[in-house]
């Protein structure tokens, strides 16, 4: 199954994840059957997207790929209430639920990229300066104390 988002849904999606513009986003996946009633997703996800550089301020455009492997199974199936419950954190996440009999794979495919995305993005080539501030010495040479040099900064009343 291919889910291709239209001009008005990248817009609804850049909106959404704070993005200058999503200029294409596809996802080929693949549903089969799991367990008793369930459903497995899985496959590949493009996104053509512009963002804004946290260093210079431009906008820039980018690319992304990213996998999808997620289960699905109805609120019934999920929990064993009589099972103990066991808490493993490198095991796969719980099973999602499957909300009046769908799958919303539109969303499925949102949560990925918003996953997927850098959370501090850096056009191609952005360097950040750090700018060095040289320190006012003392009279006898000595770097004053960092409170000697707030104290100077102090309006005068």
């Amino acid at each position: 199954m291919t889910v291709t988002a239209d001009r008005h849904e990248c817009g609804l999606v850049a909106k959404r994840l704070d993005l200058v513009a999503v200029h294409d986003l596809t996802g080929r996946l693949v549903l089969e059957p799991w367990r008793k009633g369930g459903w497995r997703v899985t496959g590949i996800v493009h996104a053509d997207i512009e963002q804004l550089c946290v260093i210079t301020a431009q906008e820039f455009r980018s690319t992304c790929s990213f996998d999808i492997n997620r289960h699905f199974l109805h609120e019934k199936d999920r929990y064993d209430p009589v099972a103990e419950v066991v808490i493993d954190p490198m095991a796969d996440d719980e099973p999602d639920v499957i909300a009046e009999g769908c799958i919303d794979v539109g969303e499925l495919v949102v949560e990925g990229l918003s996953l997927s995305l850098d959370p501090y993005p850096r056009m191609p080539g952005a360097e950040f300066e750090a700018v060095q501030i040289e320190a006012a010495q003392d009279e006898d040479g000595a770097k004053p104390s960092p409170f000697a040099v707030l104290a100077k900064l102090q309006r005068p009343e």
